[in-house]
């Protein structure tokens, strides 16, 4: 039986932007400092260059060049069979098999489109990573952080926590979070669409100039 109570086609439909979101090619998911989001109108922090050099290096080895889109589409891939079974349970797709076909090719376009802008993307995002290290860490701090990324256990550590979503025990209990939360989540976008309905239905049309 499937986990949500809703028809197969529109439980479909109803994934759709969560899997679009899914496969867009998030940041790498790792156990560190996260990045707060600044409002629009701040300037960034000026960054010190010495900093900054230091900083490039962390990435450097972090994250190698050469397996950077393996990296973030293999966060991706974990993520979109998360939610694929958190809302349609084990199969992770719809039982009616016309209704799966279309729902298999939707997930393939989109997942092809997000190996292109992470690739596209990466210059750009991994520069800003530096940059933000640079601005979060001390200089000692990042020459502590560049000797522990250089070793086999910090580069070990840092390619693995890349793939945490992964690991069959972080998979169930994140699969387990996301059917509680589209389940808690659902009567919310039922009321927001009533709420939506009847304000359309009672708000005059616009007049056309």
């Amino acid at each position: 039986m499937n986990r949500l109570s809703l028809a197969p086609a529109r439980r479909a439909a109803l994934l759709a932007p969560a899997l679009a979101a899914a496969l867009a090619g998030p940041s790498l998911a790792q156990p560190r400092v996260a990045v707060a989001a600044l409002p629009s109108s701040a300037a960034p922090a000026p960054v010190d260059p010495e900093r900054l050099a230091i900083a490039r290096e962390v990435v450097a080895l972090a994250y190698p060049p050469e397996k950077r889109q393996a990296m973030m589409m293999g966060v991706v891939d974990s993520m979109m069979a998360q939610i694929r079974q958190a809302t349609f349970g084990p199969s992770g797709a719809p039982d009616d098999p016309g209704a799966q076909a279309i729902f298999e090719r939707f997930v393939q376009r989109v997942r092809g489109q997000a190996s292109r802008s992470v690739a596209d993307a990466s210059p750009a995002l991994f520069d800003a990573f530096a940059r933000a290290y640079a601005r979060m860490f001390t200089r000692d701090e990042l020459v502590q952080i560049r000797a522990f990324v250089a070793t086999p256990a910090g580069a070990k550590y840092v390619e693995r926590s890349s793939n945490l979503l992964a690991d069959p025990d972080v998979a169930r209990a994140n699969t387990a979070y996301i059917a509680g939360y589209l389940a808690a989540v659902k009567p919310i976008q039922e009321e927001l669409v009533r709420e939506l309905t009847d304000y359309f239905a009672k708000r005059p049309p616009a007049k056309k100039l």
